[in-house]
This record gives structure tokens, sequence and C-alpha cells, in this order.
């Protein structure tokens, strides 16, 4: 180990390319534990409890409506859902512990314990972390939600459309979409990959807000509004089907979209 790790600190050893669940720094100890040992290191399955996702693994150490949660859900993409076996468990430093401790190491031809001893140096007490509601993204999102159907309710009353919010609506999910498309094809990270957050923050909208802004825009949006509805539909359905998990935080969002749409296609439709 010390051999190795001497070879390692070399410059032109030093550094490697990061990917955050195969090959980031609690992986590392697991590996070059594998590598030093070879066969004579055994690891096994038993220290699973249960099945889960990489995404469960991740959101078990945090509270579903903080801001960490949601940005994990939202730049993160469906490769990410799939269920961990236990060796992938690992790239977690509480199942790295765990792995070893259940391992099981040869030594002159008899198989032993991988750990002999466990001593507890510091045992922190952590209280739980409880968001502070009205700053939360639950509670932002859902203020967004109702501020999009409170003037779609009111559009529909002055048969009107505010521009202003459809062009808002078209910038922010559009850019949103540019970036989660960029993670996906633009980068190395695997975890980016795949990811239906785009059916919803979809990018082409970003080019279209010319097209929004103007009072009597071209008939063919009305189509492209539609198309947004469906691709909202098809959210729904990896949602439920399990393909991807999305946050919960943005439901309140994501209706308010569905509603908005549906409102554009038959105010559209009337023009």
């Amino acid at each position: 180990m010390f051999n190795f790790l001497q070879n390692n600190a070399k410059p032109e050893n030093r550094k490697y390319k990061y990917d955050f669940f195969y090959d980031n720094c609690a992986t590392k100890i697991r590996n070059v534990l594998k590598e030093v040992l070879g066969n004579e290191l055994e690891y096994n399955d038993d220290f699973v409890e249960e099945e889960q996702t990489f995404r469960e693994l991740i959101q078990k150490n945090l509270h579903w409506n903080t801001w960490g949660s949601l940005g994990i859900d939202v730049a993160l993409g469906a490769v990410i859902d799939k269920q961990a076996t236990a060796w992938e468990y690992q790239f977690l430093p509480n199942y790295i512990f765990k792995a070893a401790e259940t391992a099981s190491i040869t030594r002159n031809g008899s198989k032993e314990k991988l750990v002999q001893d466990t001593t507890t140096l510091f045992k922190n007490n952590p209280t739980e972390d409880t968001p502070f509601f009205f700053t939360s993204p639950l509670f932002i999102f859902g203020l967004l939600g109702v501020l999009i159907i409170f003037i779609t309710i009111k559009d529909l009353k002055n048969n009107t459309r505010s521009r202003l919010m459809d062009i808002i609506i078209f910038l922010i999910t559009g850019l949103i979409g540019v970036f989660l498309l960029l993670l996906w094809v633009a980068t190395d990270h695997t975890a980016t990959a795949n990811n239906y957050n785009l059916l919803w923050a979809f990018p082409l909208s970003l080019l279209l807000i010319g097209v929004v802004v103007k009072r009597f825009p071209k008939q063919w949006l009305r189509k492209y509004v539609f198309f947004l509805v469906v691709l909202l539909g098809l959210l729904t359905v990896h949602w439920i089907t399990g393909v991807q998990t999305f946050a919960p935080a943005l439901l309140p969002l994501l209706v308010a979209l569905a509603i908005r749409y549906i409102f554009l296609i038959g105010y559209l439709k009337r023009q």
C-alpha cells in the first residue's frame, strides 16, 4: 500500500478523471485496496439491507424540500434512477465503511476479516435539519404557480393575454433547458445524461421569444404550445413509471405551466 501511494503521488499519476458515482474520493479507498491486494481481498453484499437507486441513496442524506435536493433532482438525469449494486453503493463513504466491515482477506491460505476491530474516536450527535418553509423550494414554486394561475384566470376573464408572463416563462424554461442540455451533451459528467427535466424546460422555447412577444403571433405557435403540453404529459408518464424521479417541489410550477399552456392553445385558436 505504501509503495502504491508513493507512486500515485508522483506528478504524472496524481490526477484522475473524477466521477461522482464511479470514481470519487470514497471509491478510491476501495479501488486502491483491491488493486494492491487483488484476489486476496473479497467483498460481499451482506452490508446492503435494501435495494435502492442512486438517487434514493443520495436523497437519504437530504431533506426533499431543500435547494440542494432540488438541484440534484433537476441537474442529474435518469441514469441515476437505476438500482445500484452493492459494489456501486460504495460511492458514499458510509457504505465504504460498511463494505470493509464485512469484507475478508486471505492470509497464508486462511480467510479472515479485513477489519479486525473498529474504534470510534469521535461520535457526532447532529440535530435534524428542518428547512425554513417560507424560503423552501415548495413555498417559492407554490407562489410562482399561484401567480401564473391567477394571471391566467384574469386573462381568461378579460379575453386577453399577458405577453410579459409568456415571455418570462419561455425565457426561464428555455435557459434552464439549454443549461441541462449542455450538461448532458457537452460535459463528461455521466450522471447528467438522459435528463428528462428537458420535458418541462425545453431549450427551443428560448428561440421563440420573438414570436411570443407579438400581440398577434403566428398560428403555428399554437401547435408548439400543444407540443409543450404533450411533453408535460410524457414527463408525467416518466415519473409514474419510474423512468426518472423529478423534484417534488416542482409540482406546483408544473401544474401551473400545464394550465397556462392549455389556456394559450384556446386563446391562440380564437385569434
